[in-house]
């Protein structure tokens, strides 16, 4: 086989092989993002014993929001390590916090976080009332963390 022969071959079918190797990649990004959904996301069904037998949402909750106690503030949450995703924050939340108008020693403050899935490891399931009623532990929890880039136990996920 000539050297032309083989330059040939090559050229013939390179759009071939890229095509081949395009396909895997979207494949392989698609797979990556499934996955880390399920990282992030999926409880595995646990919210029955979290919230079903040792009810971790209602003392979260607190008594002034449908639990009982005094329930868990972001600062206490922060304090025994869990994490915030800034990037789950919408920018209006991101400049009140910058400004000192968010009441950081308020369980419902905590609760609008679970809304939007910013606790990190923490998944909150929300009745039509906008009550809590079930929590969930992710992967997350334990294998991820935060830069700490918007303040200590804050940023964007590290994982």
């Amino acid at each position: 086989m000539t050297i032309i022969h083989r330059v040939f071959c090559r050229v013939q079918f390179a759009p071939l092989y890229i095509h081949t190797v395009l396909h895997i990649a979207v494949a392989i990004d698609r797979t990556f993002w499934f996955c880390k959904q399920i990282f992030r996301y999926d409880t595995y069904g646990d919210e029955e014993f979290w919230s079903g037998l040792l009810h971790i949402d209602k003392a979260i909750a607190g008594a002034n929001n449908g639990g009982f106690g005094t329930g868990v503030s972001p600062n206490t949450a922060l304090a025994v390590g869990l994490k915030v995703d800034s990037d789950a924050l919408p920018q209006s939340l991101i400049s009140q916090l910058k400004h000192g108008r968010v009441n950081l020693d308020d369980p419902a403050t905590t609760l609008a976080l679970l809304k939007l899935n910013a606790v990190v490891g923490v998944k909150g399931t929300f009745k039509a009332d906008g009550s809590l009623q079930s929590v969930g532990i992710t992967c997350a929890l334990c294998h991820s963390t935060v830069d700490n880039s918007f303040a200590p136990g804050i940023g964007q996920r590290l994982e």
